[in-house]
């Protein structure tokens, strides 16, 4: 058997991870007790930043899980994707941002599985999202 080599190009990468900040709280012992995941809400505010002659694209996810009304868990991450030099390659394109951010979102999916470890947190798992929805709305 001949063996081939590929050559793989991909339009971008991940360039960089930064974790802004972090913060997360154990229940109470007597909200422990009676602790409903149902009053667990979680919000997320994503946002981009766009440097052209760069060509990177930072994916900014403010994520946060509240139990009445209370902050448990708080996380701001960002995401930098550098853009190769693709022709053409639109870098506001809504599919190519639902795809950064479908990226962006799992890459904070693990880290905060990596800085809950030990604490209640760790079994509420980010949830699967739609980033073409939340494009859209972003745009609106």
């Amino acid at each position: 058997m001949v063996e081939k080599q590929l050559k793989f190009e991909h339009p971008f990468r991940i360039y960089e991870i930064k974790t802004n900040s972090f913060s997360v709280k154990d229940l109470k012992s007597e909200e422990a007790e009676s602790f409903s995941a149902k009053d667990l809400t979680f919000k997320t505010r994503p946002s981009f930043g766009f440097d052209e002659e760069l060509r990177v694209i930072k994916v900014s996810l403010n994520i946060s899980y509240s139990y009445k009304e209370e902050d448990y868990l708080r996380i701001d991450v960002d995401t930098i994707f550098e853009i190769a030099e693709v022709e053409n390659l639109p870098l506001q394109d809504k599919n190519l941002l639902a795809t950064l951010l479908g990226i962006a979102f799992s890459t904070t999916r693990g880290i905060i599985l990596t800085l809950t470890v030990g604490n209640f947190m760790n079994k509420f798992y980010l949830p699967i999202i739609n980033p073409s929805e939340i494009i859209e709305d972003s745009f609106k």
